[in-house]
């Protein structure tokens, strides 16, 4: 097999970043040419190499379910998100991001609620365990692992990701009466939001690559008038990837087959005064197949679709339009990195 270039590393190291990248979205990932392959929901511990950038494009489109009873009134019909993002390599080890969502909400009684997210700022840390200059140990990820020479590739990889959003999307979204739309239904939080994930990949065969991640995510309390607080979020993400086509240099340069496992689970949202809302939350599993195109070695468009496969929610006779009673989600992610 072949290894990776400068481009392709930079592309991979895209994934540690993607599903932390807003509060309106779960992001996926970006592409790694002839290397460990790259996720489209799990984060990837990779970095990018210092004095690189990276320019990432993310949409995601959630049809709910109805159900035809009292659980519509008031419900969501489809949420379509979409996330620009932009990454520089601080060093080969640190890498930072900034991305900015957006979203459009279509509700069940045809109000549509449309506009910016907060804003995120997100630093991540790669490092690995193998061996450098003839000893074996931890040592940050370095030049050689960000431009993929060939000693590093089977090499064990990590990474720790913090973000926080900045509380600048829109909160006042009104219907066509002038109401004001209810907390839910606003594409900005009005609280910041804290989140940490720990990530590991490993290339255990010749095409093959695993890779996981833990994140904890929380939100600051909104105590005025209609705030609260959403539920904490813990995930727990696994992913398969298959190296299909290797073509370095080529239009389709490679092609991998992705095939991952997506665990959420939601605690209870809170009102102003502190009262959990029963009717939110829960955990679930989605199974979610998927593929990546890189093109030219330096251009990576990722597909995946996800299903939810077993869910236990805190009290589904009473829950609609949220995480667990999607029809399906749909995600599509384009970058390229310079």
């Amino acid at each position: 097999m072949k290894y990776q270039n400068i481009f392709s590393t930079t592309l991979a190291a895209a994934c540690a970043i993607a599903p932390l990248s807003g509060a309106l979205a779960h992001h996926g990932g970006v592409s790694a040419a002839f290397g460990p392959g790259a996720p489209v929901e799990t984060s990837s511990p990779l970095t990018l190499p210092q004095g690189k950038f990276l320019l990432y494009e993310r949409i995601e489109v959630s049809p709910f379910k109805k159900f035809g009873d009292g659980r519509d009134e008031g419900g969501n019909n489809k949420f379509t998100f979409t996330n620009t993002l932009f990454g520089y390599g601080i060093s080969d080890a640190v890498s930072a991001y900034v991305s900015l969502p957006y979203a459009r909400k279509e509700l069940i009684d045809d109000k549509t609620s449309q506009g910016f997210g907060d804003i995120n700022l997100i630093v991540h840390y790669g490092f690995k365990y193998g061996t450098r200059d003839g000893f074996k140990g931890w040592y940050s990820l370095n030049a050689d692992d960000t431009a993929g020479k060939e000693y590093t590739i089977p090499e064990w990889k990590f990474g720790l990701s913090f973000s926080t959003t900045l509380p600048s999307g829109k909160i006042h979204n009104k219907d066509k009466n002038g109401d004001v739309l209810s907390v839910g239904s606003q594409t900005g939080f009005a609280v910041p939001s804290y989140n940490l994930t720990g990530m590991v990949s490993k290339m255990f065969a010749p095409h093959w690559t695993w890779n996981a991640d833990v994140q904890f995510r929380t939100f600051a309390f909104n105590g005025g008038s209609g705030g609260g607080k959403p539920g904490n979020e813990s995930r727990f993400n696994n992913a398969i990837m298959y190296e299909a086509v290797e073509n370095p240099g080529g239009f389709l340069s490679r092609l991998d087959l992705i095939l991952e496992a997506n665990i959420l689970d939601l605690r209870m949202d809170m009102d102003e005064e502190r009262m959990q809302d029963e009717a939110t939350g829960g955990t679930m599993l989605y199974l979610s197949p998927g593929v990546r195109f890189t093109f030219r070695d330096n251009i990576s468009l990722g597909l995946l679709y996800k299903e939810v496969a077993w869910k236990d929610l805190n009290d589904e006779p009473n829950q609609q339009g949220g995480e667990g009673l999607e029809d399906y989600r749909f995600i599509a992610t384009l970058s390229t990195a310079f």
